[in-house]
């Protein structure tokens, strides 16, 4: 009876370390897999892609007219006139938060926007790039591509 419970303890010494020696493996594994995860999220080579949570690069920031007159008016009634910051795209009836920056390259962005106006709320994916040395800015926006012009430029 002794010799079967030694056996028995034995048998079950030897089942707890065959785990016990598996779990830094797995463990080892799992950290391989999630450098892997964060490689395969990285760029491919000669396409710099950098993320801010919810600023734009300060070359897009100001004033911007779809027409000249949008830059200019006093009678408030420039409905093409963006103004642009760090955080917001302001517009003529309504605002964006930007929720998201993606930098694609130094003149190009795509920004997640969230949109409040007129009583509705809604979310767009926006490119935005600066042409003409920063005096251009075009804005993709519900298959419409909108061109516009530095206000003071």
């Amino acid at each position: 009876m002794k010799r079967i419970m030694a056996v028995a303890l034995v048998a079950a010494l030897v089942g707890c370390k065959g785990p016990a020696r598996e779990q830094p493996r797995e463990a080892a594994h799992v950290e391989d897999h999630s450098a892997n995860v964060a490689n395969a999220a990285a760029p491919a080579s000669g396409h710099e892609v950098t993320e801010s949570a919810t600023s734009l690069p300060s070359a897009f920031h100001g004033r911007w007219g779809l027409v000249q007159a949008d830059c200019t008016s006093t009678n408030g009634d420039n409905k093409g006139l963006m103004t642009v910051e760090a955080g917001r795209l302001t517009f003529y009836e309504s605002r964006a938060t930007v929720a998201q920056v993606e930098t694609v390259s130094p003149t190009a962005v795509k920004a997640r926007l969230e949109f409040t106006g007129e009583g509705q709320t809604w979310q767009q994916d926006t490119p935005l790039t600066l042409e003409d040395q920063g005096k251009t800015l075009t804005r993709v926006a519900d298959g419409q591509t909108l061109r516009y012009t530095r206000c003071g430029a």
